[in-house]
């Protein structure tokens, strides 16, 4: 059975477009696709302003480059306290034959302790990098985004040789 856009989805439109709600969060509320969306919201005269949406997807990466600068010094602090603590003097309690306390230092930490030592600081430390790799730039980063336009023109182009309604969606 087909869909018809009706006066009501049109008036839903128009409400979640004066509140601002994003072109593909409309369509996720409304249960159309985007294209039929960005079609109607084009023929009631509404626009969906990428300035804005460029803007405001500028200000979240700004925002999540500076969480990953404090979880890197986080992760710092975490690899240098294990660090320093798999290298310093160990204290060890214990009961003699008779049952009474004894403590005892030692220059290292007993294997078991030290292994945990310098696995937290192993994990922290690659933390660390994996979040300066996503700030870096990598190359990799950089072919998966020339892999996805290339992927999405060839689509937009196969969707206008099929005549499809949805060709604008993502083209022009």
């Amino acid at each position: 059975m087909t869909r018809t856009f009706s006066d009501e989805d049109a008036d839903r439109l128009r409400q979640l477009h004066a509140d601002g709600v994003s072109r593909n969060e409309i369509a996720c509320q409304t249960g159309w696709s985007v294209g039929t969306i960005t079609n109607h919201a084009r023929r009631l005269g509404l626009s969906f302003d990428r300035e804005a949406v460029r803007a405001a997807t500028d200000a979240r990466q700004a925002d999540l480059t500076a969480l990953r600068q404090r979880e890197i010094e986080g992760a710092l602090e975490l690899a240098q306290e294990a660090r320093e603590r798999a290298l310093t003097r160990y204290e060890l309690t214990g009961f003699d034959h008779l049952g009474n306390i004894v403590t005892r230092t030692v220059r290292r930490p007993p294997a078991r302790e030290f292994k945990d030592f310098t696995t937290a600081h192993s994990s922290a430390m690659s933390t660390v990098l994996k979040l300066h790799q996503v700030d870096a730039g990598d190359a990799g980063r950089e072919n998966a985004k020339g892999l996805l336009k290339t992927l999405g023109e060839a689509m937009t182009t196969a969707a206008r040789e099929l005549g499809g309604d949805d060709a604008d969606e993502y083209g022009s």
